[in-house]
């Protein structure tokens, strides 16, 4: 149909003709410039999705390491609970004194200390005991 219709060589067909061609122009520009943005677009939304994977596996591992510290930080608290009840034990008379007696088998003036043959083994189990 293209082929049968010829075109007037008149101003009027040959403004339009203008018109036309500048109105695609202007529609390749404006393609041209929606192409380059929406690529600029793309680049940075991939560049933020990939940061944002590297970001979360970094939150993850601190975490992770986080969980660890603080359950160091928890047995040292305990530790440090046992060293504590340890130092007032020591600083208590009494209890320097049973020690001195049954692990070490000291006496008073006076006092005569008769040793069993169970003794050797049960000094032996609280002495394990009081090892751990």
């Amino acid at each position: 149909m293209n082929n049968k219709v010829e075109n007037i060589g008149n101003q009027y067909t040959s403004k339009e003709n203008q018109k036309k061609q500048r109105q695609r122009k202007k529609m390749r520009v404006v393609r041209r410039r929606i192409t380059l943005f929406g690529g600029i677009m793309l680049a940075i939304i991939i560049l933020l999705c990939i940061m944002l994977v590297v970001q979360k596996h970094s939150n993850d591992k601190d975490a992770v390491e986080r969980k660890h510290k603080e359950e160091q930080y928890q047995k040292k608290q305990d530790e440090e609970i046992a060293l504590k009840e340890k130092l007032n034990n020591l600083n208590d008379k009494d209890y320097v004194e049973k020690v001195a007696r049954d692990d070490y088998y000291l006496s008073n003036k006076g006092e005569v200390i008769f040793r069993l043959p169970n003794d050797n083994k049960s000094s032996k189990s609280k002495s394990s005991d009081s090892d751990n």
